[in-house]
């Protein structure tokens, strides 16, 4: 993630009394949000994946994660650093992403595509009214073949080079 639209997060208040109440009660789900597995499920009717409200301790760490650590990693380059000398890079987004703001990850490959070490391909696939989950939209026909694509053609410049 590189980071998290401020509109998805509640108002500082409730994520104070939320942070509380994560060290008293980490395992509960209190206003917390709701895993709907079936949105990203392969197949859809698997069960394997988490149902339900968020634990708080959870809820917490990814708040934390995506608001600071992220964010932080990314302005002293840190992110860039370790995927420096890459040999191909692929990001796909979905453009009407509601978590993952999109200009995030625009800047992010920009700044990418300019490191001085990585001279492997770098593709930013955007997928036209891609939300943050899109398996069973119509656009996972493009992620699909896209993903596909990229791998058979890196696969076998790998399979050349070993």
């Amino acid at each position: 993630s590189l980071g998290v639209h401020q509109r998805t997060l509640p108002p500082s208040p409730v994520i104070a009394v939320l942070k509380t109440l994560s060290r008293l009660l980490p395992s509960h789900g209190i206003l917390t949000p709701i895993e709907h597995s079936e949105e990203y499920s392969c197949p859809p009717s698997s069960t394997r994946n988490f149902s339900g409200r968020w634990p708080l301790s959870t809820a917490n760490m990814l708040l934390d994660l995506t608001s600071n650590i992220i964010p932080s990693d990314i302005l002293s380059n840190r992110v860039d650093a370790l995927i420096e000398g890459l040999a191909s890079l692929l990001v796909i987004m979905g453009d009407r992403d509601e978590v993952v703001p999109y200009d995030s990850v625009q800047r992010w490959f920009d700044s990418v595509t300019k490191l001085r070490k990585n001279t492997g391909e770098k593709k930013l696939i955007t997928l036209k009214n891609g939300r943050h989950i899109f398996m069973h939209e119509r656009s996972s026909v493009v992620f699909v073949d896209s993903l596909f694509q990229w791998l058979n053609t890196h696969a076998s410049q790998e399979l050349k080079l070993s």
